[in-house]
């Protein structure tokens, strides 16, 4: 779980950086479940996560990347052996939207992951390409972002006092675990992407504060989300049924990762079945305009 704070943001903006971002969310970009290499979806995003802890970057980094890289997977058919550089260069756009100047590692420095195997100039050319299917928009809220803000509210002192916890601070602490574990959760199946982020992230904090045994949803939560507690229950099985599934995906992780022709120290490079040297690496779907 990733686990790499953000300086969030002063209370006194966050209230209208949210509702800023209900209206953003509406705007998002039409997914169709189209993607030819769905099925290798599941191991890019663990494989971005590790990448992304390795760099230390935020969790909202790591949605942004992931939502970025669902939409463009959607859009575009990708030869197997540039998965993984869109999967980077997904990740450093990211990077450049979410992390301080200081800490967004250089193009060479995502390549060093997959030991150099792509040429610098290709991830600018991606990097350009990436950039005008999304009409060079990065403001693109995801459940992180709207987490970040709802979870101030996960819990109250009056919840506290329903519970056996000997401080509060260690009561909200666990609320606040708890839902980053359920987004976590979310962030790895792909049909969550029927919800809107708002209600991924306020599902969160229902099955936070329902782990806690605690009343599902409270007056003061309808207030600050808008939402009601029969709003986000189709979202919250949908990410119960995930968590249900999770130890049954473990044990299938190693004949599940595909090979995606990443080349690790002492390997060899293969050429994945049914892929030819006659297709384009990147080729547009018939709705594209690029």
């Amino acid at each position: 779980m990733l686990n790499v704070p953000r300086e969030p943001w002063p209370i006194e903006y966050a209230a209208e950086h949210a509702e800023l971002n209900r209206d953003r969310e509406q705007d998002r970009i039409p997914f169709a479940y189209r993607s030819p290499q769905i099925q290798h979806r599941s191991y890019l995003v663990g494989w971005i996560r590790t990448r992304a802890e390795k760099f230390m970057f935020c969790t909202s980094t790591v949605h942004l990347a992931i939502y970025i890289l669902d939409i463009f997977m959607d859009n575009f058919n990708i030869e197997l052996d540039r998965l993984h550089l869109v999967a980077l260069v997904c990740l450093q756009v990211a990077s450049k939207y979410e992390e301080r100047d200081v800490r967004i590692p250089k193009a060479s420095q995502f390549n060093s992951v997959v030991n150099n195997r792509y040429q610098l100039a290709e991830f600018r050319d991606l990097e350009v390409m990436l950039l005008s299917f999304l009409g060079w928009k990065l403001n693109l809220p995801t459940a992180a972002h709207f987490a970040e803000y709802y979870s101030l509210f996960a819990v109250s002192k009056k919840d506290w006092c329903q519970t056996e916890f000997l401080s509060y601070e260690t009561f909200w602490q666990e609320a606040q675990r708890a839902v980053k574990d359920y987004l976590d959760l979310a962030l790895l199946d792909i049909c969550m992407m029927q919800f809107l982020p708002s209600i991924v992230a306020c599902a969160c904090v229902l099955l936070a504060r329902q782990q806690l045994r605690l009343i599902k949803w409270t007056e003061e939560l309808q207030i600050i989300t808008k939402y009601q507690c029969e709003d986000l229950t189709l979202c919250a099985n949908v990410i119960l049924s995930r968590s249900s599934n999770r130890g049954i995906e473990r044990k299938r992780k190693n004949a599940d990762s595909p090979d995606l022709g990443y080349v690790t120290a002492g390997s060899t490079t293969s050429t994945p079945e049914g892929i030819t040297s006659k297709r384009r690496i990147i080729v547009c779907t018939e709705d594209s305009n690029l």
